[in-house]
């Protein structure tokens, strides 16, 4: 199961006021914030200035029942999940299960990224997320076509 690491998520209250921040330290916005009715949360991805490296996405809820709502109310925000990239999520997701991985969120389509990036819509981008027994939160992509 080939991965790489795509991206680190960060709960946030204002997802402008942290990226303005971020800036002051090199990076840059990479989309402009965008809401994904599904996730019920609005994104968006910052990166080095010479675009390499992996990217950091912040996360604002959309409402009170997304799911980093309550994150965000016990937490205040802060890191919420790493984020690695695969090829064939239905079966990396299995295989960390096997391996004792807690299945969060089985696959699932994520507009919101298909719509920051770009992407086309005939095999839309999918996500899954996973807990380890250390309660790290992983997250697979698998990005559209």
């Amino acid at each position: 199961m080939p991965t790489r690491l795509n991206h680190i998520g960060v709960v946030v209250h204002d997802i402008e006021e942290v990226a303005k921040l971020l800036g002051t330290l090199g990076m840059k916005a990479l989309t402009r914030p965008e809401p994904d009715p599904i996730q019920k949360v609005t994104a968006c991805f910052l990166g080095q200035e010479d675009g390499e490296g992996f990217q950091v996405e912040l996360l604002e809820p959309t409402d009170d029942t997304s799911p980093v709502a309550n994150f965000l109310a016990k937490k205040g925000g802060g890191l919420h999940h790493l984020c690695f990239e695969v090829d064939d999520i239905d079966s990396a997701a299995k295989g960390l299960e096997s391996r004792g991985y807690r299945v969060v969120s089985r696959p699932v389509e994520c507009i919101g990224y298909d719509r920051s990036f770009g992407l086309g819509e005939k095999a839309p981008t999918r996500i899954a997320f996973l807990m380890t027994s250390s309660k790290l939160l992983v997250e697979l992509l698998q990005k559209g076509r």
